[in-house]
């Protein structure tokens, strides 16, 4: 079956401010994360302590290793790809097909509109469609109106726009 392609667009993390977050991130949690490491280790023996310890801890090397997948993500180039076709939703690696996709709708974000889909479920999380370029407001609306001509109607459930 031929597919017919509605929107596509793409993400890049190769964006200078990424770069200084995550060097930021990596050079000033790092640094506290070297220097209480051999104390926290070194209070091993007293239990409250060492749990006490465990939260600061915790925080510190999530941010380094947030920081350090911003500048890996930097330097390999990552990007996401936003495909919007007859099958459904593709972001990255993940493919939503359209009868797991409970709405798509758009969002503002720095003067563009930014997709936003909202799985069917209870536990269902929105995902951001993030992409370089975004969409304009007669962009958004032609899109939307062509997926409630062609998709809508074949799945109901579905709230576009």
């Amino acid at each position: 079956m031929n597919s017919e392609v509605y929107h596509t667009g793409t993400r890049h993390y190769r964006r200078l401010p990424l770069l200084i977050i995550g060097l930021g991130l990596v050079g000033f949690c790092g640094f506290f994360l070297l220097r209480l490491l051999p104390q926290w280790f070194a209070i091993w023996n007293d239990t409250r302590k060492f749990l006490f310890g465990l939260l600061p801890m915790g925080g510190l090397t999530f941010f380094t290793l947030t920081g350090v997948m911003l500048v890996r993500h930097y330097v390999a180039d990552h990007q996401l790809e936003l495909r919007i076709d007859s099958h459904g939703v593709s972001y990255g690696s993940r493919f939503y097909p359209w009868s797991e996709v409970g709405s798509l709708s758009g969002r503002w974000y720095h003067r563009r509109l930014m997709l936003l889909l909202h799985r069917k479920g209870l536990v269902a999380l929105d995902r951001h469609l993030v992409t370089d370029v975004g969409l304009t407001e007669d962009e958004y609306d032609r899109l939307m109106e062509r997926l409630n001509d062609d998709i809508g109607a074949i799945y109901p459930h579905l709230r576009l726009g």
